[in-house]
């Protein structure tokens, strides 16, 4: 009894004007979690005139949180799985940082008055690059990609893809090197963690 008496008195101490300071400071954080959270899924772009595009899904743009690995090789890309020979390049678009996805809530206000100039703005995210050449894994390369869909298209260091033809091209020079397509992600990821080299500074 004495023990519970004492939890009492405690608590009762803290409901002074810090631990009211607290529990506002707390809810106020809730609040704003909640409203990240909103934003960042209400962002999403989801226009039926982009519902076939690459990484398009359900509903709609790349969400903020998801994963995507692309492969991309001059013939068509045939099945769904990563190759096991040949010569082929794999992007693995990571989730959106930490700024970008704060971002969202700016883009969350964007989209109550229009999609349009958020499709043109586009996003960007760290993505993963891995070139096999003859079967032969190179390392990890990190770069920065841009996903736009206004005009479709999505931006990988020195190459870019069509998100409505898949097509495969030099950013520069405009040269086509041939077609992308989507891959599941596990077994993607499963392949590329059985195959790829440490890439510079890993282990």
């Amino acid at each position: 009894m004495e023990a519970v008496a004492a939890r009492k008195q405690s608590r009762g101490k803290g409901a002074g004007p810090a631990g009211a300071a607290a529990c506002a400071g707390r809810r106020a954080a809730a609040g704003l979690l909640a409203l990240f959270l909103a934003s960042a899924a209400s962002a999403q772009i989801n226009v039926d005139a982009y519902r076939d595009y690459l990484l398009v899904g359900q509903f709609g743009e790349l969400c903020t949180m998801c994963e995507a690995v692309v492969l991309c090789r001059a013939q068509e890309p045939q099945g769904e799985s990563v190759p096991d020979s040949g010569n082929f390049a794999l992007y693995h678009l990571q989730t959106r940082t930490f700024w970008s996805q704060i971002s969202t809530i700016w883009e969350w206000f964007i989209t109550n008055f229009t999609q349009e100039g958020l499709a043109a703005r586009g996003h960007t995210r760290p993505t993963h690059v891995y070139r096999v050449a003859d079967g032969r894994w190179s390392p990890r390369e990190v770069i920065e990609a841009r996903l736009l869909l206004n005009p479709g298209l999505l931006s990988v260091g020195e190459h870019r893809i069509d998100r409505v033809s898949r097509a495969w091209s030099n950013a520069e020079t405009g040269a086509e090197l041939g077609y992308c397509a989507r891959l599941p992600l596990w077994n993607a990821l499963e392949r590329i963690e059985e195959n790829a080299p440490a890439g510079h500074g890993e282990s």
